[in-house]
């Protein structure tokens, strides 16, 4: 649907184009690179519904940010193959370890290519995998693993490490990649996913600080946060492209481009 949304879009932003003679601005583009771009080919059409659109030079193409539905929809087939069994032989914690290796072996070896495949996303999806079996099992060392470790604490030491490293890399510290703030972000995030699974488990409610994830309003964007995500691309470029129009200063531009993109995408969405 997503897809579709966007080359009705296009096909309507050209049509605009050809009979009033509006151009986009090319220069000041650059800055929505990989967001949307409304001139694609029947191929990159092929790619995006093939969901391989990470790979190459499509994953600037069409609908930019669903170049992770690619990345996710190909781990699904390597857990299925791969982690699932060896989890079922060996266990959680060494199939933790080997998606964690692999994915950090293959983005070494992948070179550049791997920016675009993220391989190390193999490790994050198997901490999801780990939280939610540590939630849920009825395994005793698991029990005693879940009843004996400070979540909330860890989930906040590695939030803090993801801030920290990311903040490292926008200062242009070398020997930081992209994975290793990944990787702390989704310890993080499997920690909190324990911490608030035992309030649940328990018949608890959350802490108050918490509590704000539980409130309908949170749960409702919540609902369709997924569409949200697929489909606020194009609306975004959109909005920036039109107000570029009227011109702006840049303080006046930003504050209109929030405060109409948001609602709209959301709307869309």
């Amino acid at each position: 649907a997503a897809l579709f949304l966007c080359i009705l879009m296009s096909i309507l932003i050209l049509w605009i184009e050809q009979i009033s003679g509006l151009g986009w601005d090319n220069e000041r583009l650059q800055i929505l690179k990989g967001l949307f771009s409304p001139t694609f080919s029947f191929h990159d059409v092929v790619v995006y519904l093939l969901l391989i659109q990470n790979f190459g030079i499509h994953i600037n193409k069409i609908n930019g940010p669903t170049w992770t539905i690619a990345v996710e929809w190909q781990i699904y087939f390597v857990f299925a193959i791969l982690l699932i069994p060896i989890w079922r032989r060996l266990g959680l914690l060494y199939t933790v370890a080997i998606a964690f290796l692999g994915g950090i072996t293959l983005n070494y070896l992948l070179g550049e290519a791997s920016q675009n495949v993220h391989p190390w996303f193999l490790g994050l999806f198997a901490l999801g995998m780990a939280a939610a079996e540590i939630s849920f099992s009825q395994k005793p060392s698991l029990i005693r693993i879940k009843n004996s470790l400070p979540w909330s604490r860890l989930a906040a030491v590695f939030a803090c490490l993801a801030f920290i490293t990311e903040w490292l890399r926008f200062e242009l510290v070398t020997g930081i990649d992209e994975w290793i703030v990944h990787h702390f972000l989704a310890l993080g995030t499997a920690c909190f996913l324990i911490y608030c699974t035992n309030f649940v488990m328990n018949d608890k409610p959350l802490p108050p600080a918490v509590r704000l994830l539980e409130s309908p309003w949170v749960v409702g964007l919540g609902i369709f946060s997924y569409s949200l995500y697929i489909t606020h691309a194009p609306v975004v470029w959109l909005v920036h492209q039109l107000l570029l129009s009227f011109q702006l200063s840049p303080s006046i531009m930003a504050v209109k481009w929030f405060l109409i993109a948001v609602p709209l995408s959301i709307l869309v969405g």
